[in-house]
């Protein structure tokens, strides 16, 4: 006994100073835990707290248990929290050049989608615009392709004609609904599933894994897979909060999610794969396939509205120009 108290008496001075140096942060999110997004994040906080030797501990708050994003957002600009998700729609509102990856078939496939995201201009010109509303980029997560799941079936351009569907509260994502024909309802995320149970809307666009993840099978059965936009989660720092961290748990904060973001451009599209596929099978969905010639045509007005845009318009042919394309 006189040994164990020894030890401890050895150990105070050690324990002190790592209770003095540790600090929670908070991270608000509107995503759960057990989404692929929630997965990385939880391995990302462990990461950090394990690398700092606990001087960097980060609380993760799920399922929008701290506000939607356009409610924290503005406490991670005054440091009311440390950190967050916001996705490119919520950038969007404060910086409209963020509306330019919103568009609508911006990214035709995951691997134009990560060479984009990874690239020298994304990762080093534009992502620190975020600075001068005090907020760090520290790197992203792939949010997957998002369709529409329905109450009827699609089966062509025509039919998405007079639906009400939720989408996200941005001018893009209204824009793109009305010239798909469709009626645009902004809706929060968590509501979503009371939205269409209830017969607010008759559908929603976003991840067709959603059926599955989110349990919106349970109140519409139909999925077609239109893939007009990737939603982009982004993980975001208070400048003033990361600035002052010692220089090397700054840098493991920055790398960690470095390496999260590059795991997750595989991971989501598997994992939403898996889920889609339990959604047939288990919930009784049924997604098609559909010509989106159509769908490509009718949100070319977008694109010309953009490059009338001073803020996008530089943008948007730096992207063009890093996937061979032409405007």
């Amino acid at each position: 006994m006189n040994n164990i108290l020894k030890l401890l008496v050895l150990m105070m001075p050690v324990l002190l100073a790592f209770s003095v140096n540790a600090k929670n942060y908070k991270l608000a999110t509107n995503t759960p835990a057990d989404s692929p997004a929630g997965e990385l994040l939880e391995d990302f906080a462990n990461n950090v707290k394990e690398k700092t030797d606990g001087r960097v501990a980060i609380k993760i708050y799920w399922s929008g248990a701290l506000g939607e994003q356009e409610q924290y957002m503005p406490q991670i600009q005054n440091g009311v929290i440390g950190f967050g998700l916001l996705s490119s729609a919520a950038l969007e509102s404060v910086d409209s050049a963020f509306g330019v990856l919103n568009l609508p078939y911006m990214f035709r496939t995951l691997e134009e989608y990560g060479k984009t995201l990874n690239s020298d201009y994304i990762q080093n010109d534009f992502f620190p615009r975020t600075k001068n509303y005090n907020i760090e980029i520290l790197g992203y997560l792939s949010n997957g392709f998002r369709s529409f799941y329905t109450t009827k079936p699609i089966k062509q351009f025509s039919d998405l004609k007079g639906l009400k569907l939720r989408t996200i509260a941005t001018n893009t994502y209204i824009n793109m609904l009305e010239l798909f024909g469709a009626v645009p309802v902004p809706i929060p995320f968590t509501e979503v599933y009371t939205a269409m149970q209830q017969g607010m809307v008759d559908g929603a666009e976003g991840s067709l894994a959603g059926l599955w993840e989110m349990k919106y099978g349970e109140v519409v059965k139909y999925g077609v897979r239109t893939e007009q936009t990737r939603l982009t989660d982004f993980i975001v720092v208070n400048t003033d909060l990361i600035d002052g961290f010692k220089p090397d748990d700054a840098r493991i904060v920055r790398n960690e999610m470095k390496k999260a973001s590059i795991l997750s451009l595989d991971k989501v599209d598997r994992v939403h794969g898996e889920s889609e596929k339990k959604a047939v099978e288990n919930m009784g969905a049924i997604i098609t396939d559909i010509d989106k010639t159509p769908f490509i045509n009718a949100v070319k007005p977008i694109y010309e509205q953009s490059l009338k845009n001073e803020t996008q318009k530089p943008v948007l042919e730096s992207i063009f120009a890093l996937q061979d394309r032409k405007l």
